[in-house]
């Protein structure tokens, strides 16, 4: 029998019929509600603001327009054939983007100006710069010579007795092709058996050390910041007494840059002798993060580093960050504002003791574009549609703009919207549940 708080109250015809429309228009106005709520949430969209006329409104917003120089565009004015940029950072599946500019009265018409899209992380998109060879402190063969990666160069050692009498391990040499060792230049041959080269490696009580170029030697300091850098087998066991040969250096040696460490509950990127503190659990998936990669490190070791402002979804990967792209098999590491490739996976190896980050080589490439036309209101827009950019990793947009008029803008406005489908709402599902497991750790079933 249900529940009746008003079963002794009696309603004449009348007011028994009221009382039913009234409830049928409640019903009916939480059952809209509820599909109103569901449909932003499983169809959300999301807007993007930026005033050249109130510069103070634009506080915390993404778009940041600027010249092809990195500077940034406060008087809305864009010169005619030059290249400008502006960008957004947002998680989420969309369908298109609309892009909207407000001329500002004496300015001529920006119809037919063309914008391009590029969808990726942001430091991918850098400029590339030189290529980059062996990492310090490498042991290679080649046919029958052997090296060492010393200072940047490649050493060879004079002969097979010479190795033997430093205490390499030969299990620590690595099989290197003609073609990989172009990338480091020819050094001074190595040719004293009682005299180590820079950036030989030791391990004495526990402790690991690396000989510089001064002939000092650092201390790393704890063994996983050892290992975050190199193999076990690149260590040359010494006794404590060896020690006495050497100076020693103050300041001991970290993490490799672009490590992933963890502190308490906070867990942090790795870079020169900073930390970038990460957001949320959100931030740390869509940047290409792997828990498996995190590093749980002691106070001393925390000690070492500079805390530096908090790493979000609009924040560039710091240097040392190491991008793989699967589509064309190739490694780039970044380094002072480019990125810079590893020519080949024995050269990504010895840099490498984490996962990559991911990403598409089509990123960089223009994904999408549109030219701008009139609409209501003074108003000029385009819409750009996204179905080549799902498979890209990276939830940065970069947008290339193109005059065809000295403009002068009052109002730029991205809206991102995901259009009302089956997929859409599976994909919008998918991603609530990938993002509850990932805020709660909670890890997925092994497949068997």
């Amino acid at each position: 029998m249900p529940f009746d708080l008003t079963k002794e109250i009696k309603l004449d015809e009348k007011n028994y019929l009221r009382y039913r429309r009234l409830q049928v228009f409640f019903y009916a106005f939480c059952f809209a509600s509820a599909l109103y709520v569901a449909y932003f949430v499983f169809f959300p969209t999301q807007t993007f603001n930026f005033s050249f006329t109130m510069l103070t409104s634009n506080k915390g917003n993404a778009l940041n327009p600027r010249d092809i120089k990195g500077v940034l565009i406060t008087d809305g004015k864009f010169p005619a054939g030059q290249k400008n940029y502006f960008d957004a950072s947002l998680v989420g599946s969309f369908s298109n983007i609309k892009l909207s500019f407000t001329p500002n009265k004496q300015s001529p018409s920006p119809e037919n100006s063309h914008i391009d899209l590029r969808k990726s992380y942001r430091a991918f998109l850098y400029p590339e710069g030189q290529s980059i060879g062996f990492k310090d402190g490498t042991l290679l063969k080649n046919n029958n010579n052997f090296y060492l990666i010393s200072d940047g160069k490649l050493r060879k050692f004079g002969n097979s007795a010479i190795i033997t009498a430093l205490g390499f391990s030969e299990n620590a040499f690595i099989t290197a092709a003609d073609t990989d060792l172009k990338y480091n230049p020819l050094g001074e041959e190595i040719t004293d058996a009682k005299s180590y080269p820079a950036n030989s490696i030791f391990k004495i009580n526990d402790n690991y050390y690396l000989l510089n170029t001064a002939g000092i030697l650092e201390r790393f300091v704890s063994t996983g910041a050892f290992h975050s850098q190199y193999n076990e087998n690149l260590a040359i066991s010494k006794p404590v007494d060896f020690l006495k040969n050497y100076a020693l250096a103050e300041n001991p040696i970290g993490f490799a840059d672009g490590s992933l460490i963890s502190y308490g509950s906070s867990a942090y990127i790795v870079s020169k002798d900073k930390i970038y503190p990460i957001g949320d659990p959100d931030i740390f998936i869509n940047q290409g993060y792997a828990w498996d990669d995190i590093i749980t490190i002691s106070g001393d070791e925390f000690s070492l580093y500079a805390k530096e402002k908090l790493f979000t979804l609009t924040s560039i990967h710091p240097d040392g960050t190491i991008f793989f792209t699967p589509d064309t098999n190739k490694w780039y590491q970044i380094e002072n504002r480019e990125k810079h490739e590893l020519p080949s996976s024995v050269i990504a190896q010895s840099w490498l003791k984490k996962n990559p980050i991911s990403v598409s080589a089509k990123s960089l490439e223009i994904l999408g574009g549109c030219d701008l036309k009139k609409e209501l209101f003074g108003n000029y827009s385009c819409i750009i549609p996204l179905d080549d950019t799902q498979d890209t990793a990276g939830k940065y947009y970069e947008f290339t703009f193109v005059a065809k008029n000295n403009l002068k803008i009052d109002n730029l406005n991205l809206l991102y919207e995901k259009n009302m489908t089956m997929q859409n709402l599976k994909l919008a599902i998918r991603s609530m549940i990938l993002r509850i497991k990932a805020r709660y750790g909670i890890q997925s079933a092994p497949q068997k």
